[in-house]
């Protein structure tokens, strides 16, 4: 009984010991003059179409900082994954490595201060023939809403639409190039969502219309064994996975290849359609975004062919 009235001293204890060892680990990492110092070096190991990581993950913004957009552009930090890339990278401190590179060979390995440099080699990066989200403009794209028929209208497409933020607690970035279809909202148009890890993901938004769909027509496609892609919404606004699912079906020539369901609690997740039928071919590929009750159905995707 008398011990416990000490007991809570436990609390002031336990928070010094917390201090103590973050002062140690801030005193292990290193500051971003050192990582500025890095960068000639990192530059001259990076080829343009290298992928660039940093361990541990917290230190990508500090890195990013210091190496800059030219070294680690946004298309590379917000990618859908790493299978495409053939090479990469990785700086690291801490001894950290990069869970994506698992599995991945080292070629090259030095030491620089406190860091460690390796360039790592994919052993099986596939090959994109096309992307549709690096196409999502003219002449390559044509969108419309509402279901095929009388109620079906062509979207138009802008490169000054009034671009936004939604902040905390926003919607994701409405991009100033979009395809208008109807309402602020309502538009197909490049943009950046945050996965489940909350990391962003570069992404094509279509949100489909309050009763209709949403349909995104690309022309003259090359194609491969498939269609390779991911889907989400924003992680932070729709974890609780309380609203409908969104459908995204495609199409190849007008036949059909494949749907997805996808519910919020998934986050960033993958899906594949066969095309293999139609290899070495070059046909209109369709996507038709759809959902029961599209309300807050803030959906974006990521698709190629391989």
């Amino acid at each position: 009984m008398h011990r416990a009235r000490f007991l809570w001293l436990l609390v002031p204890f336990a928070g010094l010991v917390e201090l103590g060892l973050f002062a140690k680990d801030a005193s292990r990492a290193p500051r971003i003059t050192e990582w500025q110092a890095m960068r000639t070096e990192v530059a001259r190991l990076k080829r343009a179409s290298d992928l660039l990581v940093v361990a541990p993950e917290w230190a990508d913004p500090i890195a990013r900082f210091a190496f800059g957009d030219e070294l680690m552009p946004v298309a590379d930090e917000a990618r859908a994954d790493v299978t495409t890339y053939a090479r990469a990278v990785e700086v690291d401190t801490l001894d950290a490595s990069v869970p994506e590179l698992d599995g991945w060979g080292v070629t090259a390995e030095h030491r620089s201060g406190r860091f460690r440099i390796r360039v790592r080699e994919n052993p099986k990066p596939e090959h994109v023939l096309f992307s549709f989200l690096s196409n999502a403009h003219p002449p390559f794209l044509d969108v419309t809403a509402g279901d095929a028929g009388a109620s079906e209208r062509r979207c138009v497409y802008s490169e000054h639409a009034p671009s936004s933020t939604g902040g905390l607690h926003g919607h994701l970035a409405f991009p100033r190039e979009r395809y208008l279809c109807g309402g602020e909202a309502f538009f197909v148009g490049v943009t950046i969502l945050d996965d489940q890890d909350y990391r962003p993901r570069r992404c094509v938004w279509a949100q489909p219309p309050e009763g209709e769909s949403v349909r995104l027509s690309f022309s003259n496609v090359p194609l491969g064994r498939k269609i390779s892609g991911y889907a989400g919404l924003s992680y932070f606004l729709f974890r609780d996975g309380q609203h409908d699912p969104v459908t995204l079906s495609a199409h190849v020539a007008g036949e059909p290849v494949g749907s997805y369901e996808h519910r919020d609690e998934r986050g960033w997740h993958h899906f594949e359609f066969d095309t293999e039928r139609f290899a070495g071919q070059r046909a209109n590929v369709e996507f038709d975004v759809r959902s029961d009750d599209p309300s807050d159905r803030q959906f974006c995707f990521y698709a190629d062919t391989r």
